[in-house]
């Protein structure tokens, strides 16, 4: 006996090819249900006039596909009587109940089903079996074939993008995972392992649940005779995700919990550290990108897990049974590296521009939310070295090497109003904090606020207060520059214009003055003033919620550059008060 689950969202274009092919089935179902997630569009009333309104029911558009899934299977059209038939015996396999989970964006092959109860009698002990997925668009492309993952918490497929299916993949075979559209499930491994999580709101559910299926004991295998066409709405950004966060950010965070919730102890403190320095590498990466959306996404992934030591426990308990004996049979399917190996293949194409045309030419995807994309796109790496912001900085960056070429490599900086730099950042974190001062005859005074952001920097620069002085000081014409150009993208579109001004404004001959004379705080208001034009700009053009945040942004910006120079709050002040007066 086998019942369809069918979740939609939103998805009235393709839920008439896929009720069409559910009905057309070499092997009809015995039972639909199907909720639909506060759809905006027609299909709600679309399921409810092609599978009557006893088999439809709705849900919060709010809801995740783990928990529309878990609900489905407690109404009642998924366990009403079917007529002709008594109640299954759950003992005997060849009356197993079933599960068939469809999402609203696939589309079955007539004999999917079929095949993939073929694979279940071929294979008594497994309790879990998936289709070969085919894009929906260009049927001759490959999707995926099963599914693993790898240390870092992302999926792999095994298939290139764009492959085009020569039966290369096929042959049924266990495997770690199967997609969830399509994928077939004995109700009483459901019952017994918990279903999805409705923890995972989307994406990774699959995953998660098919890595619990083996620890209970049971096989998962695809069926790459049964064939599913998918079209990837959600992944693809083809519909709206009204869950609450972006999909990059859901694909981080579940694939940790999965992760992070399976593996065993030892081995989840490993990927738990290598995440959190492979998520800082990647969140510097995506800034210099310029890419800060996905460098949010990044940070905020990791640290809704790593943040939440208690919700981890918890997730760790309810998947303790079974777990190592799990991953004992499944570590060979776990990769480990594959970032690694990415970040490799990225750096040789910058350090080897021959290699430009070959270098991860067979990794390119087309699929913007693809972020393993982005490492790998050889093209990117020439627009970003052709972006006239980039070479005016790196122009910049000559010409105060050329001036500065006397200064530069010759031991701690000093003279001037510039004090030598303390040792190391422990330095400047003990002369900030501590509550007595021994110089002369001593002092209680607080100190310098500045010595709170060199301190910070110099911690992030591995301790080397020097190297935090030499940037702020030295960097501060290339910096300045930098900024200058983010600021006048706001002032006017033409490139030679942002480019002349920008560069204008970081040669003025008060750089390299507050350089040879050695005022540090000087140098970084300014580098700190096109940027607080910038912020102070946003709060009178964005929308209110954005205005907000410039607003916060700005407050943040002028407090760092008034710990260097206190004059920039007056000065805030009385722009405060003028844009108040005339805007």
């Amino acid at each position: 006996m086998v019942t369809a689950v069918i979740v939609s969202h939103d998805g009235h274009a393709w839920l008439p090819h896929m009720i069409s092919a559910l009905r057309e089935q070499s092997r009809p179902v015995h039972r639909v249900v199907a909720v639909d997630t506060g759809s905006r569009d027609r299909s709600g009333s679309l399921l409810a006039a092609e599978l009557g309104q006893g088999a439809v029911f709705g849900m919060e558009r709010s809801t995740g596909f783990a928990a529309a899934v878990r609900r489905a299977m407690q109404h009642k059209a998924a366990s009403a009587p079917v007529p002709g038939r008594g109640e299954p015996s759950r003992g005997r396999a060849e009356q197993a109940e079933w599960i068939w989970l469809l999402h609203d964006d696939c589309e079955p092959a007539p004999d999917a089903l079929e095949q993939l109860l073929r694979g279940a009698t071929e294979t008594p002990a497994a309790a879990v079996l998936g289709p070969k997925l085919m894009d929906w668009n260009d049927r001759r492309v490959i999707l995926e074939a099963g599914v693993t993952m790898d240390t870092a918490g992302r999926r792999i497929t095994g298939v290139e993008p764009r492959e085009v299916d020569q039966g290369q993949h096929d042959g049924d075979r266990d495997c770690l995972a199967v997609s969830s559209a399509g994928m077939l499930v004995r109700r009483d491994v459901w019952d017994l392992v918990g279903g999805f999580d409705p923890g995972m709101t989307l994406f990774c559910e699959d995953i998660d649940f098919c890595w619990r299926v083996h620890a209970a004991g049971y096989r998962v295998r695809v069926i790459t005779d049964a064939v599913v066409y998918h079209v990837q709405a959600a992944t693809r950004n083809r519909r709206h995700i009204s869950v609450g966060r972006r999909a990059m950010l859901l694909q981080r965070r579940n694939g940790l919990v999965t992760l992070l919730g399976n593996l065993p102890a030892g081995l989840m403190f490993g990927a738990l550290l290598g995440n959190v320095v492979l998520s800082l590498l990647r969140t510097v990466f995506y800034l210099v990108a310029k890419r800060p959306a996905a460098a949010l996404d990044e940070s905020a992934a990791v640290a809704s897990v790593v943040g939440k030591p208690l919700s981890l426990a918890q997730a760790r308990r309810r998947r303790a049974r079974g777990r190592r004996a799990a991953y004992s049979r499944l570590r060979g399917d776990i990769p480990a590296g594959r970032s690694i190996r990415r970040m490799a293949e990225f750096a040789a194409s910058v350090l080897s521009p021959s290699q430009l045309d070959t270098v991860g030419a067979h990794h390119a995807s087309d699929d913007p939310t693809d972020d393993d994309s982005l490492l790998t796109d050889t093209g990117f790496v020439q627009r970003l070295l052709t972006r006239p912001a980039v070479l005016l900085v790196l122009g910049l960056l000559v010409v105060a090497g050329v001036a500065e070429r006397s200064v530069i490599g010759g031991g701690t900086l000093g003279g001037g109003f510039l004090l030598p730099a303390w040792e190391g950042a422990s330095g400047l974190w003990s002369e900030f904090l501590q509550a007595f001062h021994p110089t002369g005859v001593g002092s209680t005074s607080f100190g310098p606020p500045y010595l709170a952001v060199v301190a910070l920097l110099a911690t992030v620069l591995l301790g080397k207060s020097w190297l935090a002085i030499d940037v702020l000081l030295l960097g501060c014409v290339p910096l300045a520059g930098l900024t200058a150009t983010m600021a006048l993208r706001r002032v006017t579109t033409s490139v030679p214009v942002r480019v002349w001004a920008a560069a204008s404004y970081a040669l003025l001959p008060v750089a390299f003055g507050v350089i040879a004379t050695g005022r540090l705080g000087t140098a970084v208001a300014f580098v700190l003033i096109p940027l607080i034009g910038l912020l102070s700009g946003r709060m009178f053009t964005q929308p209110r919620q954005l205005a907000r945040r410039a607003a916060w942004a700005t407050g943040l910006v002028v407090a760092v550059g008034a710990a260097f120079v206190p004059l920039l709050w007056p000065m805030a002040v009385v722009g405060a008060v003028l844009a108040v007066l005339t805007l």
